[in-house]
């Protein structure tokens, strides 16, 4: 059984210098290791990958990430 993908969309990316381009984000289960991957569209695998030490620093983030998602969704 290969990757589970549970996000995996083009966003557009900012270098912080005024340059906007686009990119792929993917979340997923690569064989029970969770992963964050950013890269070019279409292939993120070839950017940087984010995979998590232990499960604690996962729930962390998931936790982070629901916590923005309630702060946003209160502003709009």
């Amino acid at each position: 059984m290969g990757a589970q993908f549970f996000f995996d969309e083009v966003v557009t990316s900012n270098d912080n210098k005024g340059n906007k381009s686009k990119c792929t984000v993917e979340v997923l289960d690569n064989h029970l290791v969770p992963e964050l991957r950013i890269g070019p569209v279409g292939e993120a695998y070839k950017g940087s990958i984010a995979e998590f030490d232990d499960w604690s620093q996962f729930s962390r983030f998931v936790d982070a990430v629901n916590a923005l998602h309630d702060r946003l969704k209160g502003g709009r």
